[in-house]
């Protein structure tokens, strides 16, 4: 029992923790603190992230699920419950847009840089290497996520090819996604002005692989 609930405890500490990851992430773009030249790494950095968060999300929404079973609830309380967990799978799709548009972007501005030498701006006062310190230090240090460093992110821009971003189109799975979240929080408008904001980015960079 005890260490049932340790373990829950720690996959709680875990997403919120993935969570203050992407919030500190997004917030730099609030506050222009990325240069266009550094926007391959962020959206990179996101994309981990953001798997690492859906991961997490995903193993609590299990151990609350298998909770429910252990305690043998009344059919009528059970059903109480699919209720109050209904916004948890909406809450795993919606991160699953971002986990879509984070990869994509990285991508797909990845194989910009590669193939045209677009979005690059050697500076002369510091590396790319130091500016990818510059701005995830703090989550560095704290191993969030673990084992990921430059080197990663070099290794995974080196891979990164226009016609992967145009085989695997992430924009447009995104947009097959929207129509059932918006439905979903229907009665939320931030939430639907969150998806409206999603759902514009990923069309315009889907007709943008199109032109």
């Amino acid at each position: 029992m005890c260490m049932r609930v340790s373990k829950q405890l720690l996959v709680w500490s875990q997403e919120h923790t993935y969570w203050i990851a992407s919030r500190f992430l997004i917030l730099g773009f609030e506050l222009d603190l990325y240069s266009p030249s550094e926007y391959c790494m962020v959206y990179w950095y996101m994309h981990v992230v953001f798997i690492k968060l859906i991961e997490k999300m995903q193993l609590r929404i299990l151990a609350s699920n298998e909770n429910s079973r252990r305690k043998g609830k009344k059919k009528k309380d059970h059903s109480k419950d699919s209720v109050r967990d209904t916004p948890f799978p909406s809450s795993c799709l919606l991160l699953q847009c971002y986990v879509l548009l984070s990869e994509g972007l990285s991508m797909l501005l990845a194989a910009l840089r590669k193939e045209s030498k677009s979005f690059q701006s050697p500076s002369i006062f510091n590396t790319e290497q130091e500016r990818f310190m510059q701005h995830f230090d703090l989550l560095q240090k704290a191993q969030i996520p673990e084992c990921i460093t430059y080197y990663s992110f070099k290794e995974a821009a080196a891979q990164a090819h226009m016609a992967d971003v145009m085989k695997y189109n992430f924009f447009k799975e995104i947009q097959k996604i929207i129509p059932s979240l918006k439905g979903s929080f229907a009665s939320e408008p931030e939430k639907l002005a969150e998806l409206r904001q999603i759902e514009q980015v990923a069309e315009h960079n889907r007709i943008a692989l199109n032109i």
